[in-house]
């Protein structure tokens, strides 16, 4: 990701502070890894136009010799066209010289006009995107626990596991419906199916991902264990200093 969208070089550094307690570890090694989708969405405009929206997910991540997690940062950038009414999404109307799309006003939820797309116009949209980290609060998924939040649990959680684990966890313990950790008072028929399925020890670890997170890891809104595993086959071995 360039310039400031995704500043995985800063992520890097503080993933290689982080072994700094490992002093018994002679091998580790770090991986960049991103994954990237289109969607049709969200929603339509107050005219009935179609939302489209792009995420890239990128996650800087770093592995024992055993490809086991020491640490992860994972970072999200979600953009969409002008006419979404979320006053925090960043937007992109288009190639400067193309012609303007519906754009909504964030107060009134209204189709206002059409974008003006010159190069400045276009060119400052871009300069102010902005991460989901980035918007932290301003994001508007949950106000008691944003994404960023959320994030911030799934990292913790993802330490000590390797991205076969990841995978096996993702398929015991969440949706196949909508990629979200599953729950016990689900009102679809097929998670509801698979959570009664669960073990006591496995609904037991289910409620502790949902004490802390209940986002996805992947969806329409990006494939964040992708991009954890794009980081372990991207990785390279880090030579760490020892006095």
């Amino acid at each position: 990701m360039i310039k400031k969208y995704l500043p995985l070089s800063f992520a890097a550094i503080l993933l290689c502070s982080s072994v700094t307690t490992f002093a018994g570890e002679t091998k580790v090694y770090q991986g960049l890894g991103q994954t990237s989708n289109f969607r049709i969405g969200p929603g339509k405009d107050s005219e009935g136009q179609q939302v489209y929206s792009f995420n890239y997910v990128d996650a800087a991540v770093l592995f024992d010799a055993e490809g086991k997690i020491i640490n992860a940062v994972v970072d999200a950038l979600e953009v969409s066209s002008p006419n979404y009414d979320g006053e925090s999404m960043p937007h992109f109307s288009g190639w400067p010289g193309a012609e303007g799309y519906n754009s909504t006003d964030h107060k009134t939820k209204k189709v206002i006009g059409k974008t003006e797309n010159t190069p400045t116009n276009i060119a400052n949209e871009v300069d102010n995107w902005k991460t989901k980290r980035q918007r932290g609060a301003t994001y508007g998924m949950n106000p008691k626990n944003e994404w960023d939040e959320q994030m911030d649990f799934f990292q913790e959680k993802f330490k000590g596991k390797t991205v076969n684990e990841l995978e096996l966890i993702f398929t015991k313990l969440y949706s196949d419906v909508n990629g979200r950790p599953l729950k016990e008072n689900s009102r679809n028929e097929k998670d509801k199916e698979k959570y009664n399925s669960l073990t006591e020890a496995e609904k037991k670890e289910v409620a502790d991902i949902t004490a802390g997170a209940t986002m996805s890891l992947r969806d329409s809104h990006g494939d964040i264990l992708g991009a954890i595993k794009k980081a372990y086959e991207n990785r390279v071995e880090v030579t760490i200093p020892t006095k």
